[in-house]
């Protein structure tokens, strides 16, 4: 891990990161509550806006491991740099492990492990044309879902383990690479091509998530909304509205040149406060969680755990200090 100075800032990419930072905040604490709207909770089927937040980082990751890359075959060559990019993602994967328990083989599949692991996936087509990364994304997910549907896997995972387990890491490697195509659109010198292309993606994705949810006579049966078992309707669902989010920031940041407050600080030291926030939650769940408490306690705790993340987000950028492996 080290700490280092900002590469060039795209507004639209660091707001957006910051704003999947803060929903995971949000959702990872108010989740807990009883009294919260199911909308700021997991479910084992169903699609709330809780469940939009872990694609939405992972398809930023790879915006800028698109970006990344590049500067890294200038500097080292193509070799070089998906070598570096392996060594980052395999101690995320580390990392991972670490944080969520070594021993227990069944929880591995969180945030950390899911991106590293996703990345490592990714890695043979990330230097490839946007039509051989779209292809190979669509195949991810595809490959994942046969394997659910047509195997005992699916009903292990639907039993033992979340985000798909280990096999999950399949869908979240093509999220990851629907981002990469989403970093090629935004680059297009045409504004009025780079919002077609991201709401087009974006509603595209979004059909298709929804139809392929939906019972066909005589070829498929109904297949469940869940990130816990990281189907494909709800990974092609997710990744569209994550193409429609950027869509909107990308208007907001770099074309209206607006930002939102707290999100750019979010979004500068991901590492450090995905860290932070599990700690934290952890930590209050042992000794502070009420979960029947009261809708006002709720967001009582929820202010006070916010602000604990943001001023140490506000410290490392104010003094110039970038966290990644």
């Amino acid at each position: 891990m080290e700490a280092t100075s900002p590469p060039r800032r795209i507004a639209s990419i660091d707001q957006f990161r910051g704003y999947a930072i803060f929903g995971m905040i949000l959702v990872n604490f108010l989740g807990q509550f009883e009294v919260m709207p199911w909308q700021f909770k997991h479910h084992r089927e169903g699609f709330s806006y809780a469940d939009t937040i872990a694609p939405a980082f992972i398809f930023v990751v790879g915006m800028g491991f698109r970006l990344s890359l590049r500067r890294r075959v200038e500097a080292m060559g193509l070799l070089g740099a998906l070598g570096s990019a392996a060594r980052r993602y395999a101690i995320l994967v580390l990392i991972g492990i670490v944080l969520y328990n070594p021993i227990d083989y069944e929880n591995w599949w969180d945030a950390l492990v899911d991106i590293g692991a996703g990345g490592l996936v990714a890695l043979p087509f990330i230097a490839l044309g946007t039509r051989a990364r779209a292809l190979a994304a669509f195949g991810c997910i595809g490959a994942y879902q046969a394997v659910f549907s047509l195997t005992p896997y699916g009903e292990w995972v639907m039993h033992n383990s979340f985000n798909g387990g280990p096999l999950g890491i399949l869908s979240w490697a093509g999220i990851l690479l629907f981002g990469t195509l989403c970093q090629d659109i935004a680059e297009r010198p045409d504004a009025r091509r780079v919002a077609l292309g991201l709401f087009g993606w974006g509603l595209g994705l979004c059909a298709l998530g929804w139809g392929l949810e939906a019972t066909w006579p005589g070829i498929k049966p109904h297949w469940p909304q869940s990130q816990y078992y990281m189907t494909s309707p709800y990974a092609l669902l997710s990744t569209g509205m994550a193409f429609l989010a950027y869509a909107a920031f990308h208007l907001l940041c770099d074309r209206a040149r607006i930002q939102l407050p707290h999100l750019t600080t979010l979004g500068s030291n991901p590492l450090v406060l995905y860290v932070l926030q599990y700690a934290l939650i952890g930590l209050h769940g042992a000794f502070l969680v009420d979960e029947s408490a009261s809708a006002a306690w709720a967001l009582l705790s929820f202010a006070a755990f916010y602000t604990v993340c943001y001023v140490v987000a506000l410290y490392l950028k104010r003094n110039n200090i970038y966290v990644k492996v």
